[in-house]
């Protein structure tokens, strides 16, 4: 009898569940059986609504990696699915796997919905501009940036329609800036400042990466 290749995946999927395992997810061996088994269900189940699984892994592993127990790991899973699943909402349902990862992100660091939604209409280049913008607003919070501040500058520059170079500028700037002694609010202001300067005296097209 010929088994379709529908059926093969079902039997590929029941077995790997028999053995506590998820198609295609390798957790570190340090957990204990009943995390492992309550993270798999969460994979599983980030995976079956379309939610992006390689945070997951990348986050019990960063746990399992820091020293963390296992109930601080699963809470930490468990809190990565819901700001995925709150980021997809926010952004209008998107399947940009990097967009949502970047916009969880930028969810824990405390940056709203509301917001998250604002710097969406805000990208006029697209999506790769607001995932690079959302990685640099993250970026700028773990430096003690305070999330407004950083929430309303990074808006300006996607009003100006800036891209991964800029974005990757101002983070390396406000970097030097704070080690240099700068407070990281006043590195911030004053970085942006320039930039925005510099967006708006640079034709349209200088502000797109290059294509081909």
């Amino acid at each position: 009898m010929k088994i379709g290749p529908i059926v093969v995946t079902a039997l590929v999927a029941s077995a790997s569940a028999a053995r506590g395992q998820s198609p295609g997810v390798v957790l570190p061996e340090r957990l204990a059986p009943a995390t492992r088994s309550a993270i798999l269900r969460l994979i599983d189940s980030a995976r079956t609504v379309g939610l992006p699984v390689a945070p997951l892994v990348d986050k019990t592993a960063e746990g399992v990696l820091k020293g963390a127990d296992d109930q601080r790991i699963l809470r930490a899973v468990q809190s990565l699915t819901r700001e995925l699943g709150d980021a997809r909402g926010a952004l209008g349902g998107t399947t940009d796997l990097a967009l949502l990862g970047a916009a969880a992100n930028a969810l824990h660091a405390g940056v709203s919905a509301d917001e998250l939604r604002r710097l969406q209409r805000a990208s006029a280049a697209g999506s790769d501009a607001l995932t690079s913008a959302l990685v640099t607003l993250v970026d700028l919070v773990a430096k003690r940036v305070p999330v407004s501040s950083a929430t309303s500058s990074i808006q300006d520059m996607l009003g100006r329609r800036a891209g991964d170079r800029q974005f990757a500028a101002l983070r390396a700037e406000v970097e030097q800036d704070i080690s240099a002694g700068l407070s990281p609010d006043a590195a911030l202001k004053a970085r942006v400042g320039l930039q925005l300067r510099a967006l708006d005296a640079a034709p349209l097209d200088a502000r797109r990466p290059p294509t081909g």
